[in-house]
């Protein structure tokens, strides 16, 4: 059976990425001119099968011919959708092309470089990522580079990538009515305003309408977000209706009044008059107007995308903490979860014990967005290095201030040299990890609500076999931590049922203890089972909130990229 990797869900968050590139110092191949440079793209697809992996890769566009040059900079664009939760592996390679032909046989192959859509966004500079270009042949194609391993020059080749947006900007603003007219014979109007774009026809396209606030001729409506394509399509000019309605249930709303501004007369003026033609035509000189309609906090502001984030310095930070609960089996025993088979072989996926298979397919994912590409290591939940009681946050790199490694393979091996020493015990308790990387991410963060910079943003990891032990206390601590830089997922191992694990996933209702509710969803739930031979499909599943979690931290608690 063959297992193909799906397209990510629609519904998630995603990006259009633009790449652009460049070299320098391309070798000369030609007699008597430079080369004549090419860089033709591939992607790889993966597929599945019999406990194999099947790579193909595609070609997904190339950029001119560009004659003569050999410091190109081409003018043609590639335009790709990024998914945060896919490894999403790139090969550029380049040909001096000494035919109109694009077959590879009549012309000289230069050299290729291999890099995620990971390695391009978080190791730019300036939106820039430069590297050597490799001269050995590509695995899986077939290409003559006798030319290209002769070569003494040191080419390099420059990938710019930049996130494809309508408009970056949002309006944000407080909307204020003062005396507006009483339209309900008992009481006093219910406001709401809708606003709506003048096309060059004099058509109307609604864009926005706000909430109705009862009973009030002084309404406040706080924080309102508008995308600027959407209010006036990136044209200050662009005239804007507004209307103030009166709500009513049985009947058709009341038109209260109209003023009309443009998004540039907002900023400047800051108060309207608001005019109902009839009543103004009824009443004559007595009418002044049908209340005043103010704005203040008005702003419009960079609206900032995932992809802003880990392009721009804001760390991704990593930790994984394992279950080293005895539930998990005698470990020498075939039949436990931390067993470690014969062929067992750090780089063969279908060698790796469920632990392993879990880590590896996550972190390789992450890795890239790790600046330092250090991540920390914990055990819970057994005994470690000799000592006598159980910890519950024990750093598995047997330093207790220093619990990170480099990578997963650092990861991997971490947890290979703690394993043979630990006492599988028990019980299975979240709560002190969730606590200690609660405080790490409460390090060197600036206050929220003031657009500071957003330094890193941490992500958990925490894989486990079993029931929780400690669950009032996990949700405590989950709770508190709704409120951090922080997002965890949870990753079940084995053939438990894991409705507790479910209890915590907040996708359905929010998560509550003790009168008090998380203030935004940061647990994601798989088990492992399910795509235990699929480390491609595991990783979508598993991270594929993460994007949408940070830029909700980020929205509600005003904080921006780091370098923007």
């Amino acid at each position: 059976m063959s297992i193909a990797i799906p397209p990510p869900d629609s519904n998630i968050l995603t990006s259009k990425v633009e790449i652009k590139i460049s070299c320098n110092d391309l070798p000369k191949f030609d007699t008597f001119s430079k080369s004549d440079p090419k860089v033709f793209v591939f992607q790889e697809r993966v597929t599945y099968s019999n406990n194999s992996k099947n790579s193909v890769w595609e070609n997904i566009g190339s950029t001119e011919r560009i004659q003569n040059n050999d410091n190109p900079v081409f003018t043609k664009s590639l335009y790709i959708d990024y998914y945060f939760e896919t490894i999403q592996k790139l090969r550029f390679i380049i040909f001096d092309m000494d035919s109109d032909s694009d077959e590879w046989s009549k012309n000289d192959f230069i050299g290729y470089t291999e890099k995620t859509l990971g390695d391009l966004i978080s190791g730019s500079e300036n939106n820039v990522y430069q590297c050597d270009i490799l001269t050995t042949i590509p695995s899986g194609m077939k290409i003559n580079n006798n030319k290209a391993k002769d070569s003494k020059k040191k080419a390099t080749i420059n990938i710019r990538i930049q996130e494809v947006v309508n408009s970056p900007f949002n309006f944000t603003m407080d909307i204020i009515g003062s005396d507006l007219d009483k339209k309900d014979t008992f009481g006093k109007s219910d406001p709401f305003i809708i606003i709506s774009r003048i096309e060059n026809n004099d058509s109307l396209v609604k864009v926005f309408e706000t909430s109705v606030i009862k009973n009030t001729l002084n309404p406040k409506w706080k924080n309102i977000q508008i995308p600027e394509v959407t209010l006036n399509n990136g044209d200050p000019e662009k005239m804007l209706l507004w209307e103030v309605y009166d709500w009513d249930r049985n009947s058709s709303n009341d038109l209260i009044g109209v003023f009309r501004a443009t998004t540039r007369e907002l900023f400047e003026k800051k108060s309207f008059e608001v005019i109902n033609e009839k009543k103004k035509a009824k009443k004559g000189k007595k009418y002044k107007n049908s209340g005043i309609i103010r704005f203040e906090n008005l702003e419009r502001n960079k609206k900032y995308t995932f992809i802003d984030f880990p392009m721009n310095g804001t760390e991704i930070a990593v930790s994984f903490a394992i279950d080293f609960t005895s539930s998990n089996g005698d470990k020498n025993l075939p039949t436990s979860l931390h067993y470690n088979s014969q062929d067992y072989d750090i780089n063969n996926f279908f060698t790796l014990n469920e632990y392993q298979k879990a880590i590896s397919s996550i972190g390789y994912v992450l890795e890239p967005y790790d600046t330092s590409r250090y991540m920390e290591v914990y055990g819970y939940g057994g005994k470690f290095f000799n000592k006598n009681y159980v910890e519950f946050d024990c750093s598995l790199t047997g330093d207790p201030n220093n619990p990170s490694v480099l990578g997963v393979t650092g990861i991997l091996n971490a947890y290979y040299n703690a394993l043979q020493t630990a006492v599988l015990y028990g019980p299975t308790n979240f709560a002190p990890i969730i606590r200690k990387i609660s405080e790490e991410a409460k390090k060197d963060l600036p206050p929220p609500y003031q657009k500071n910079p957003l330094p890193k943003y941490n992500i958990l990891t925490i894989i486990t076999d079993g029931i929780i032990l400690d669950m009032e206390k996990t949700k405590e601590a989950i709770i508190k931590a709704s409120e951090l830089p922080l997002s965890i997922i949870i990753i079940g191992v084995g053939n438990d049922k894991f409705e507790s694990m479910q209890e915590l996933d907040g996708d359905d209702k929010v998560l509550k203890y003790q009168n008090k509710s998380a203030k935004r969803d940061i647990v994601q739930f798989v088990p492992l089972s399910e795509y235990i031979n699929n480390p491609s499909l595991l990783a979508q599943e598993t991270l594929r909130e993460i994007p949408n979690q940070i830029m909700e931290f980020a929205e509600v608690y005003k904080y921006k990229p780091k370098f923007l």
